[in-house]
C-alpha cells in the first residue's frame, strides 16, 4: 500500500478540501510517528526500570492508536479526533516534564507541540496552547515540588523560545491563510475562465446561438417525445459565391434572427454550422414538427431578407426525425440530405426505409474498403459505344468505372459516393485515364472520360492529361472531357480558365447529363462545349411523355444555335432510338445498342441491335 494512501486513509478529497487534506496526512502521520516512538520508548524504559515514564508512553501509544482507528472512520472526525490527541499529549509531556530528571531535554516536547497545533488547528488553538504552555510552565515553577527540576534560567529562556517560537508560527500561519486565500481567489478566476470558454464552445461565433454541442448536450436531458428539425439554407454555396462570405454572413444572422421567433420554453433554436440550422421540440404535441416546418416554409415564402440594401429571398429544406434516440441526429440529417438531392423548399418525416438503410451500410462498407480497392488495383474501365444516329456506327466509347471484389463487378453508385467523400475521386479519375488511354492507343475511335469536380479542384488535371498524351501518343482531338452540367457554376472563373487551357491542349468538352439542373445560360455559351449530352430522364419516357419531347426538342434547338452535337443517352429501344433520330440527335448511347464492355471494336463498326 502507498504511503500517500495511508496518510488519507483512501478518502477523496475535493479541491476545496485541498487544506483539509493535507491536515488531515500531517496529524495522520503525527500519530504513526507517535505509535511507533512513545511504543518504542515504553519497552525502553521498562528495560531501564522507569516505570512511571513507560506508562505514561505506552498510555500515549494506545492513544494515538485510538485517534488513528477513529479518524479513518469519517474525515468529519478530524477537528474532534485532533483536538483530544493534542489535549492528550499536552497532559502527556507536563506530566513527563514533572517526572523526568534530564534539565536538558523535558521542556523540548512542548516545542513540537505548540507548532503542530499552529499547523493543524490553525492559530487560535495555537495561541490557546501558548498560553496554556506559558501557563504550565510558570505553575510547574512556582510550586515547590518541582523546584529541583527547573531552574530559574530554564524557566526564563523556555518561556522566552516558546513565545518567539509562537510569534513565528502566528506569522506563518498568517501567511498560509494568505496563500490560501489567493489560491482561492486563483481558483475562482480559473472557474470563471472555464465557464466562460464552456458558453463559448456551445455558442455559433456568427449568430451566438447555441450550436451543434450544445443541441447534443440537450437531447441527452430531453423527455423521449422529442423532434428534430434540421434544416439548411437551399442553393447557399451559389449565394455565397455569388455575393461573397461576409454577405453570406450577415444572411445567416438575418435569418436567424426571423428563426428565433419560433422559440419557446420547449422549442429551441441552434446555429449548427454555416447554412444549418435545427430546432429541437421537447415534450412535443401532436404532429407539432410538421406544423413548425409548415409555418418555416410558409413564412420565407412571403418574406425578403435586406442585406446591404439588397434583397434576397430564401428557402430551407428541412429533415424532421421523431423520438429521443441515439440516432436522432443521424435520421433528421439523412432525411435532409434526401430531399436536397431531390428539391428544394419541401420537408420530409423522417421513417425507417429498408433500402435507405442498406444504402447506409453500403456507404459504411464502401468508406472502409475504397481505399484498398484503389491501392490494390482492383478498379477496372468497361466502355459503352456511342452509336452515330445517322450512320450506325460506333462514333466513340464513354469510359466508365467498375470495381471488382470476389469475381463480381460492382457498379459506380455503390462505391462514388464513398469516395467523394474520402476526397478519394481524383485517384479514380486518374485511374480510368491511365487504362483508357492505354486501351485507345491501340484503336483510332475516340473516347470520353468523366471529369469531377474534385479533378477541377485539386487542379492536377491539365499536367496529368498532356504527360498520359504524350506517353501513349493519343491526339488529344480524340479526347472527350465531360463534365456535369452543375459544374460550370462552381468558381465559374477558375473553372472556366481551365477548360479554356484544356481546350488549348486540343481536347473536347461534354455537357454531361444536361437538363437536370437549372442552367446558366451564359456560361453554357462561354464554356463552348463540344457535344451536350440529353439527361436520361427525359429520354428514357419519349415514347409515353409529350413533355419530354418538348424538352428535348428544345435542347437539341439550343445546341444546334451553339453549334453543338447533341447525345441521348437511356436509349433503351427501337422506337425511343428511331424518335431521338426524327428530333435531330445527332449521337445514340444507351442497351438497345450495348451495354458496358470491358473491351471495345477497335474499328468504327456498324452496329445491328
Amino acid at each position: 500500500m502507498k504511503l500517500d494512501n495511508i496518510l488519507t486513509s483512501n478518502f477523496h478529497f475535493s479541491e476545496s478540501e485541498t487544506f483539509l487534506k493535507y491536515k488531515f496526512k500531517l496529524i495522520n502521520a503525527m500519530l504513526l510517528a507517535g505509535m511507533i516512538i512513545t511504543f518504542t520508548a515504553s519497552i525502553l524504559r521498562l528495560y531501564l526500570g522507569e516505570t512511571i515514564p513507560a506508562i505514561i508512553d505506552f498510555i500515549l501509544f494506545i492513544s494515538f492508536i485510538f485517534g488513528l482507528v477513529y479518524l479513518r472512520k469519517d474525515k468529519k472526525l478530524f477537528n474532534m479526533i485532533s483536538t483530544f490527541q493534542l489535549s492528550v499529549a499536552f497532559v502527556a509531556f507536563s506530566a513527563i516534564t514533572i517526572v523526568m530528571q534530564d534539565n536538558h531535554t523535558k521542556l523540548l516536547w512542548y516545542t513540537l507541540l505548540l507548532t503542530v497545533t499552529f499547523m493543524i488547528k490553525g492559530k487560535k488553538a495555537g495561541l490557546v496552547m501558548y498560553a496554556a504552555i506559558i501557563t504550565t510552565c510558570t505553575v510547574l515553577y512556582f510550586m515547590p515540588f518541582v523546584d529541583l527540576y527547573i531552574s530559574l534560567s530554564e524557566f526564563i529562556m523556555a518561556n522566552l523560545f516558546y513565545t518567539i517560537l509562537m510569534i513565528y508560527n502566528l506569522l506563518a500561519v498568517k501567511q498560509q491563510e494568505k496563500s490560501i486565500d489567493n489560491l482561492k481567489q486563483a481558483n475562482k478566476n480559473v472557474q470563471k475562465q472555464q465557464n466562460l470558454l464552456y458558453q463559448q464552445l456551445r455558442l455559433d461565433p456568427t449568430t451566438q446561438f447555441p450550436n451543434a454541442l450544445a443541441l447534443e448536450e440537450k437531447i441527452a436531458s430531453c423527455s423521449d417525445n422529442i423532434a428534430l428539425l434540421a434544416m439548411r439554407v437551399d442553393d447557399f454555396i451559389t449565394i455565397e459565391n455569388t455575393y461573397g462570405q461576409e454577405f453570406s454572413q450577415q444572411l445567416i444572422k438575418e435569418s436567424a434572427y426571423i428563426l428565433s421567433q419560433y422559440k419557446t420554453l420547449d422549442i429551441t433554436l441552434y446555429h449548427i454550422h454555416d447554412a444549418n440550422f435545427s430546432f429541437l421540440i421537447n415534450n412535443m404535441e401532436r404532429d407539432q414538427d410538421l406544423q413548425l416546418a409548415q409555418s418555416v416554409k410558409s413564412l420565407f415564402e412571403n418574406v425578403s431578407i435586406t442585406v446591404h440594401n439588397l434583397e434576397i429571398s430564401i428557402s430551407f429544406s428541412m429533415g424532421i426525425a421523431r423520438r429521443k434516440s441515439d440516432k436522432l441526429l443521424i435520421q433528421a440529417n439523412t432525411v435532409l440530405q434526401e430531399i436536397m438531392q431531390e428539391s428544394m423548399n419541401q420537408y420530409k418525416l423522417f421513417t425507417h426505409d429498408p433500402k435507405r438503410e442498406e444504402l447506409q451500410k453500403n456507404n459504411l462498407y464502401w468508406n472502409a474498403m475504397i481505399k484498398s480497392v484503389i491501392t490494390h488495383d482492383q478498379l477496372v474501365v468497361y466502355y459503352q459505344p456511342i452509336i452515330c444516329n445517322r450512320t450506325k456506327k460506333i462514333h466513340k466509347y464513354e469510359c466508365l468505372i467498375r470495381a471488382i471484389q470476389d469475381d463480381k463487378v460492382i457498379p459506380p453508385f455503390m462505391f462514388l459516393e464513398a469516395a467523394k467523400s474520402r476526397g478519394l475521386l481524383p485517384a479514380i479519375t486518374k485511374t480510368v485515364i491511365e487504362k483508357s488511354f492505354k486501351l485507345f492507343s491501340q484503336s483510332d475511335l475516340d473516347f470520353s472520360i468523366n471529369i469531377t469536380e474534385d479533378d477541377l479542384k485539386d487542379d492536377y488535371l491539365i499536367k496529368f492529361l498532356k504527360h498520359k498524351i504524350e506517353k501513349y501518343n493519343i491526339s488529344p482531338q480524340r479526347i472527350y472531357l465531360e463534365v456535369l452540367e452543375n459544374i460550370t457554376s462552381v468558381n465559374g472563373d477558375d473553372i472556366l480558365k481551365q477548360f479554356q487551357q484544356l481546350r488549348d491542349i486540343g481536347c473536347k468538352i461534354s455537357i454531361d447529363d444536361f437538363g437536370a439542373e437549372a442552367s446558366n445560360l451564359s456560361r453554357l455559351l462561354t464554356l463552348k462545349a463540344d457535344i451536350i449530352k440529353i439527361d436520361g430522364q427525359f429520354i428514357k419516357h419519349l415514347d409515353t411523355d409529350p413533355n419530354s419531347i418538348k424538352i428535348v426538342e428544345t435542347i437539341v434547338s439550343l445546341a444546334q444555335k451553339l453549334d453543338c452535337k447533341t447525345v441521348a443517352e437511356f436509349v433503351h429501344n427501337e422506337e425511343i432510338f428511331h424518335i431521338v433520330k426524327r428530333l435531330g440527335v445527332d449521337y445514340s448511347q444507351g442497351y438497345y445498342f450495348s451495354a458496358p464492355l470491358p473491351n471495345i471494336q477497335t474499328k468504327q463498326t456498324l452496329v445491328t441491335s
